[in-house]
Order: C-alpha cells, then sequence, then structure tokens
C-alpha cells in the first residue's frame, strides 16, 4: 500500500534511499544520526556520524514545518553543520537544537558541482552591457522577480534595466528610470510611476496584478494595466528591447543579486530563466540559467568581478550523496492508556514538555491501521496540550468493544485539522464498480479536484461511446484554471455546465447529476435527456476514470470524499451505493457503507495505490504506542 506524503511518522523514520552520486574516485560517504540528546524529554542536539572516505564534503541541516524528504530544495530551511575533511575513519560532529525549532530535521552530505567555476553574489553592469534573453516575446501573463539596486539615476535620462515593448506605452513589459529619480514599470499600454532611491536594495514582483516593492524597511506596490498585449520581441536585461532594438534608450546601470521569469504568473511550472551570476570554466563572467542549464552570452560589452564577490554555492546546485533518517524534535508521547475514570472512558497521555502546543488526535477501530490517521475506522480530535505541559488527558469518544479493539495517540501542529476524510488517486488508479447507471440514476460526490494530467478527466463515467449510452462528470482543461469547465455526458450527448472557477486544491465542492438536474455547490442547472435519452449506460459506473466498453482513458487526480448512487432520482429511500473511503486487507478503496459492506479497491494494475488522508492533516509530530482494550478489561480510577 502507498503511503500518503503527508503523514510523517514518530522519531525516526525507515532510512531514505538516494542515487547513488559519486563524489571523486572514492566510494560514497554516508551520514547517519548517531545520538539525539535531550534535557527534561526536549530535544537539545543531535550526535552525526559520517563515515570515512577520501573526498572532502559539506554536512548540512535542513529542517521545517514539515518533512520534505530527500529534497534538500524542498525544506524551508538549510544549516551548513560542518565541512568534512578526508579520513580513515568515522567522524563525529554536533548540531544544536535551538528555540524556537522546527518540528522536523534531516541531515544531508552534499556536494558543490555547478557548470561553473564561481558563484557570484550579484553582477554589475556600468551601462555598457545587456543580454537579450531567448526568443520568447513578453505579453500579460509574464512575471518577473528582481533582487537589483539601481547604480545610477541620471537625471533628464532615460534608464533601461530590462524589458520589451513595441513604442512607449505600446505592448511593453518593461522597467526603467525616468528623469528624476522615477522608476517605471510597464504593462500592455501602462505606465506607473515611483520614486525610486538610487542605491537601494529592491526585491521587485512584476506581472500584470501589480508591481511589488520591497525592502529593509518598507514597501510599496505600483498598480499596472491588465490590459491584453503581446510584445513585438524579446526581453533585454540590462537594457530594454524597443520593437528590436535594444540601443533606443541608455542602458541601465544595475547590480542584479537573481532575476526570474515566468510565462505564466499563475503556474509556477512556467519558470524559463532563474539566473545565477557566474563566473564560466573559461573566466567569462556572466549568468547561469538554472531551469534549462544553458549560459547567458551578452549581446553588448563584458562584465567584470572581484575575488570578494565570491559566494559559497546556493542550494540548489547541491549534489545530495547521503541523507539520514527524520528526526522529530517536537513533543513526543512517552506513553497512553485508556482508563474509566467516574464511569468515563478517558485517555491519559504523558508526553515531553515542547517549543509549541500541540493538538491531540485519537484514531480507534477494530485493528491496528498503523501511523495514518485516515487509514483507521475512526478518528477524533480529543484537545491541546500545552508546551510545558508534560501530561494530558480527555474523554475518548468510544467504549472498548468487539468493533473497537486498537487505539493510537498523535501530536500534530494547531495549525492542522481532521478536515475531510478522502480517497485521493495520483492520476493511476480507478475504480469499476458492479452499478450501470440508467436513464433513473442519480450521483453525488462530493470531490476535490487536485489536479489534471489531460486536458480532459473523468470523475465517473459508463459509457458505449462517445454519442451514445453515456453518463458521466468531466472535467475540461483549457488553458488554465480558470478556464475549467464541468462537463455531463447524457446519452450521447455533451452539456458544458460550469465554465469557469473551478480550482485545484484540498476544497470539497458537492457535484451531483440525475433527471436532467445538475448541481454544483448547490447551484442547480438543467440538462437536455431527450435528443439523445439514455436507457442503460453502456459501461458500469467507473470513478477516476472514463470507462467506454470496458476501456479505460482519461484518468484523473482527484479526491473523493463521499460517493452517494440512486437508483430512482425522485425517490430518497432508493439509495444503492454510499461510498467512503477506506481500508481492507492493507488495500485503499472505497468502503459501501450500506449493508453487507462491499469493499472496491484500485480496479488498476500496478503496484500504485489510492491515498487515503485527511486534506488538513500535513504532519504527525508523534504518535502512542498501540493501546488495547475489551469491555471487561479496562481500569478503573475515581
Amino acid at each position: 500500500m502507498k503511503k500518503t506524503p503527508f503523514i510523517a511518522s514518530a522519531l525516526l523514520l525507515a532510512a531514505v534511499s538516494l542515487p547513488q552520486a559519486t563524489f571523486g574516485q572514492a566510494a560514497q560517504r554516508e551520514v547517519r544520526i548517531a545520538a539525539v540528546n535531550s534535557a527534561g524529554g526536549v530535544v537539545t542536539s543531535v550526535t552525526l556520524a559520517v563515515s570515512a572516505g577520501a573526498d572532502e564534503i559539506s554536512l548540512y541541516a535542513v529542517h521545517g514545518a514539515e518533512d520534505r524528504g530527500s529534497d534538500m530544495n524542498a525544506w524551508d530551511a538549510v544549516d551548513s553543520v560542518a565541512t568534512i575533511p578526508a579520513s580513515e575513519s568515522e567522524q563525529t560532529f554536533t548540531y544544536t537544537i535551538v528555540r524556537p525549532h522546527d518540528a522536523f530535521y534531516r541531515f544531508m552530505l552534499a556536494a558543490f558541482t555547478p557548470p561553473f567555476k564561481k558563484q557570484l553574489a550579484f553582477l554589475n553592469s556600468t551601462g555598457s552591457q545587456f543580454f537579450i534573453l531567448g526568443d520568447k516575446c513578453p505579453n500579460q501573463n509574464w512575471r518577473v522577480t528582481a533582487d537589483v539596486s539601481f547604480n545610477s539615476f541620471v537625471s533628464g535620462n532615460n534608464q533601461a534595466y530590462w524589458g520589451a515593448r513595441k513604442a512607449a506605452g505600446v505592448s511593453a513589459f518593461l522597467c526603467l528610470c525616468e528623469s528624476n529619480n522615477k522608476l517605471r514599470f510597464d504593462t500592455a499600454g501602462g505606465m506607473p510611476a515611483y520614486y525610486g532611491t538610487q542605491y537601494r536594495r529592491y526585491q521587485i514582483d512584476q506581472s500584470n496584478q501589480g508591481v511589488s516593492l520591497v525592502w529593509d524597511g518598507g514597501s510599496d506596490s505600483v498598480n499596472v494595466s491588465s490590459a491584453s498585449f503581446t510584445s513585438p520581441c524579446p526581453m533585454g536585461l540590462f537594457a530594454v528591447n524597443s520593437n528590436g532594438s535594444a540601443t533606443s534608450l541608455n542602458r541601465g546601470q544595475m547590480t542584479l543579486y537573481s532575476f526570474r521569469v515566468w510565462t505564466n504568473r499563475t503556474d509556477a511550472a512556467s519558470l524559463i530563466y532563474d539566473l545565477v551570476p557566474c563566473v564560466k570554466n573559461d573566466d567569462t563572467v556572466t549568468l547561469y540559467n538554472r531551469v534549462d542549464g544553458s549560459f547567458l552570452s551578452p549581446a553588448a560589452g563584458s562584465f567584470t568581478y572581484a575575488e570578494a564577490d565570491v559566494v559559497a554555492p546556493t542550494v540548489g546546485d547541491l549534489t545530495v550523496g547521503s541523507c539520514t533518517d527524520l528526526l522529530n524534535a517536537d513533543k513526543q508521547i512517552t506513553s497512553a492508556s485508556v482508563v474509566r475514570r467516574d464511569g468515563v472512558p478517558t485517555a491519559k497521555l504523558a508526553v515531553t514538555t515542547g517549543f509549541e502546543a500541540n493538538t491531540v488526535i485519537v484514531a480507534y477501530g477494530y485493528e491496528d491501521a498503523g501511523e495514518n490517521p485516515a487509514h483507521w475506522d475512526n478518528c477524533a480530535i480529543l484537545g491541546t496540550v500545552a508546551a510545558d505541559a508534560t501530561s494530558f488527558s480527555a474523554a475518548v469518544p468510544f467504549e472498548w468493544s468487539k468493533a473497537v479493539r486498537c487505539a493510537r495517540f498523535f501530536t500534530v501542529p494547531q495549525s492542522q485539522t481532521l478536515g475531510d476524510k478522502v480517497l485521493r488517486s495520483t492520476g493511476s488508479q480507478y475504480i469499476v464498480t458492479d452499478y450501470t447507471a440508467t436513464s433513473n440514476t442519480m450521483v453525488e460526490a462530493r470531490v476535490a479536484f487536485i489536479d489534471t494530467v489531460s486536458e480532459v478527466v473523468a470523475l465517473w463515467t459508463g459509457r458505449e461511446s462517445s454519442s451514445s449510452r453515456s453518463f458521466g462528470m468531466l472535467l475540461h482543461k483549457e488553458d488554465s484554471w480558470q478556464t475549467c469547465q464541468l462537463r455531463v455526458d447524457y446519452g450521447g450527448k455533451v452539456h458544458y455546465m460550469v465554465k469557469s472557477g473551478i480550482n485545484a486544491g484540498d476544497t470539497i465542492h458537492t457535484v451531483s447529476m440525475g433527471g436532467g438536474q445538475f448541481v454544483y455547490d448547490g447551484a442547480t442547472n438543467s440538462f437536455d435527456t431527450t435528443t439523445k435519452p439514455l436507457t442503460t449506460a453502456g459501461a458500469p459506473l467507473t470513478f477516476f476514470a472514463m470507462n467506454t466498453l470496458g476501456t479505460i482513458a482519461y484518468i484523473s487526480r482527484v479526491a473523493f470524499a463521499d460517493v452517494k448512487i440512486w437508483s430512482d432520482y425522485a425517490d430518497e429511500t432508493s439509495i444503492v451505493r454510499h461510498l467512503v473511503p477506506g481500508t481492507r486487507d492493507g488495500k485503499c478503496g472505497f468502503l459501501d457503507t450500506l449493508e453487507g459492506g462491499k469493499f472496491y479497491p484500485n480496479s488498476a494494475e500496478g503496484d500504485d495505490d489510492f491515498e487515503v488522508l485527511y486534506t488538513n492533516l500535513r504532519s504527525i509530530l508523534s504518535m502512542s504506542e498501540l493501546c488495547r482494550g475489551t469491555g471487561g478489561t479496562v481500569i478503573v480510577v475515581r
């Protein structure tokens, strides 16, 4: 069974397997947690052991509010612990955890393996150099984030820093400085200005939604036009490319620390430039693009640097060679039991003091379902344990019985809740049920649109073909999430019911279809059932995918909280299936809560299973030992 990535285990998890990188010719060096040191039950430091090796290597600590695995770039913070020299014997190092601290830690060995000789803190233009950025032309969807300072505001002259345009104020996406220290950010035909400060270091976020300017001690924003446009030429950097000419304005004197460009401001995957100042192996000073591994060549001029400008490599240029188990440095449950106090079953927990207050939850059911609360029969929030508390007690919502024989207790960050329990596909799983829709069938589902993997994905279907005997609900994605459409397929006719506002994410929406009525989050609309009427669908109802006479396509990445199926849309008592997320025999799927308790596991071949999780529960800080009980063996406490 595939485990959800949102659920972390207790103090130490199983070791992470990483690709075997080689540093030099020697065997790869490894790091492990040798000891966890604590005082009063609180983790204070970690002793790390690094194996012998002939190569020097760097040791890093990564930490954050969630476990991000072995990807160093994904963590909230990275600390340099030590440089490990070559040695014929194992070496140990101590990492101190100080207040305030994060809950999760891993420790990694990494080597600097960039394709350039040196990384620079910045690239400094004198006004004679510029670059042309590729062959893509800016439009209203572009976004630039820049960490820069402006070296010279020349009165009476425009200084061009980056961008492209057809002409002044026409089809423009640019940053320049007009006379009188006036920074200007053109988007479309808008020319918003801001009185800038020479040599001040700005963090600029430019899109057609507004330009944010941030610096130490203050921030401002500049409103810009949102009109549609496309510039006639690619962007210049340290100059503005005006209709193909980067020489019509004075080239800007600017210090560039970092520069990123997206072609779609709402899509992180559209990043085309992530520029790093550097010195190439041939000693040329230039910019390196992390996105595609290329170097920019100046269209004019050349850059210089001083040795004092050389900096240590950034995380993005480090190759991880070894990663430790997970360390959870937050509040831990040291013991747990369920007792009867004044006739009420009550949880009694002993916990370590911690740096933050935690929420306590209990998972309970017939058998031990492990470290993911969503895999248990039931789960509930019990309350909050304070940061300095060493014990916790609260009434539990169950009695030991034939149906409840096991329980575990968990601590989670206070910001998290149980939310909805959902069954989520990763894009390769689907469920074929044993029910075939008719003209009288109604289906209602609570579903989250996590993501899509193609232009069309199915929530549920059963059909003979696209033009006959169809019963289904699909999500049709066009250019962006803002243009997504929910679509009803009925009989052999397609009806687009919701044409905007479908958003990716964990939000649960209620969708239903039946009897010519379509409902989305309480809003009702009608669809045609007479032009191509349906008697019986051409395939059994299938969830997460399109089923055309047994051929599966358009598998979706969505999450269902529950599904109800009625055999007669006009009769509330005709419900024939109520499907909820569940697990059975180590498999994830839909459990029918109606009489018989039928279970529908993944119908796809392969080892990847569904994920069952609580949408708002991202991290487990600690987990108790298993508590067992029956009605006749509880302890009585008065």
